[in-house]
């Protein structure tokens, strides 16, 4: 029998402890894997099971309801499926655990202190990760959600850079994900409106020449070639008279606009601009198709604005040390929070078996 003696039993604790971070990001990865698996496995053994986002993508990869560079993207992946629906299945999982790695390297980009908590944290969040990877009902991936999530994180990787290659970069990522998915498209007036009262004319014109270059060509130009792309961007007040008039609608976007340009603007720099044009765009759609997940990418603010609200210590006897609640703690809480929301949401609105997350 071995003996494991109490000064060896701290040691592993105190190890288990400092490689917290790596432990939460095998974790992550590994919930995603098999959530993979337990798709294959649930549709394998009931084949008339709903595949959600991916199956409606699979079979209407050309719709209406979707920007012309998203439209060209899922055409390419069923194209690259060569009629296998479980290939397809394989990239929106592939989609997804992409843009999560590809997190990692906007946290290292922004010098965020302990990169691996941080990160491994942001793998287990529940409130994204029931919102892009997890659902009993059918299929969590939402395939449109990963375009627009890669290339608002190859945006942010470049954003903190200062030399003018990655400005462009910066630029042209971010504009592709305003092409991609509209949640961003805010951001063009109200960069315009920063950079014209600080009266930064160099950076006015890198931001005109890119952004007005990328939404011209992945936006304007397609809708002369194709007659039903201009409903695409009419889809969600349509959607939306159905339920409130859109002067409703618009009212709390009104009132969040005019809070912050006298508020924060000023004050505010790019990455908070950017989430704030997600939470205007958020706000519309939330009126005409209420999901709470629209407001997700707030959790990328909470999770690279680096803040510590206060620390203890602790002394369980074998468990000692000091602990700190900064933002990534308080993110990962308060997503719960929003995890509990959308559920009510669900609920009280939808179907709580047979609607997606």
């Amino acid at each position: 029998m071995e003996i494991v003696n109490e000064s060896e039993e701290k040691s592993f604790l105190r190890k288990i402890i400092l490689k917290k971070g790596i432990i939460l990001i095998v974790i992550g990865i590994i919930l995603r894997i098999s959530m993979l698996i337990y798709y294959y496995y649930t549709h394998s053994i009931d084949p008339g099971k709903s595949w959600g986002d991916v199956g409606y993508n699979y079979d209407n990869y050309t719709s209406i309801n979707y920007p012309p560079l998203t439209i060209v993207l899922l055409f390419f992946f069923r194209l690259i499926s060569f009629g296998s629906f479980e290939i397809f299945a394989f990239w929106a999982f592939l989609l997804d655990l992409l843009t999560v790695l590809m997190f990692y390297f906007v946290i290292k980009n922004f010098n965020i202190p302990k990169k691996n908590f941080a990160f491994g944290l942001f793998l287990i969040n529940p409130f994204f990760f029931l919102n892009n990877s997890f659902s009993l009902a059918n299929c969590g991936y939402h395939m449109t959600d990963a375009i627009f999530f890669f290339f608002l994180f190859m945006a942010l990787i470049f954003y903190p850079k200062k030399d003018n290659k990655s400005k462009i970069l910066f630029y042209i990522f971010l504009s592709l994900s305003a092409a991609s998915k509209i949640y961003t498209i805010p951001f063009i007036g109200f960069f315009f409106l920063k950079f014209f009262i600080e009266k930064d004319w160099k950076e006015m014109k890198v931001f005109l020449l890119t952004t007005i270059s990328v939404l011209f060509l992945f936006l304007i130009v397609p809708i002369f070639f194709g007659q039903n792309f201009l409903i695409t961007f009419l889809f969600w007040n349509t959607r939306g008279e159905t339920v409130v008039p859109i002067y409703i609608r618009l009212m709390p976007v009104v009132v969040l606009t005019i809070l912050f340009l006298l508020v924060r603007l000023k004050k505010a720099d790019l990455l908070e601009i950017i989430i704030f044009s997600t939470v205007v765009t958020a706000s519309v759609m939330f009126f005409s198709n209420p999901f709470v997940r629209y407001f997700q990418p707030i959790l990328f603010y909470g999770i690279l604005k680096h803040k510590e609200f206060f620390s203890f210590n602790l002394d369980l006897g074998i468990i000692k040390g000091k602990i700190s609640v900064d933002n990534h703690i308080l993110t990962f809480v308060l997503s719960i929070f929003a995890v509990v929301l959308a559920y009510l949401m669900i609920i009280i609105l939808f179907d709580p078996f047979y609607s997606s997350f």
